[in-house]
């Protein structure tokens, strides 16, 4: 799926002080299968990232 993502939006983030996440490798593995793709983190509950979105 990431071969042919335009973007790739990581919700959620306002529960990364509280989950074994790594957002840098995350992005990091989708930009080898899709260079240059959008990685967009966005926490609907600080409204991190929205108006990006």
């Amino acid at each position: 799926m990431f071969r042919s993502a335009d973007l790739v939006l990581l919700t959620k983030i306002d529960l990364l002080p509280y989950v074994d996440f790594d957002v840098a490798r995350c992005a990091e593995g989708a930009r080898r299968a899709r260079p240059g793709v959008e990685v967009l983190e966005v926490s609907a509950t600080r409204g991190d990232g929205l108006p990006e979105w």
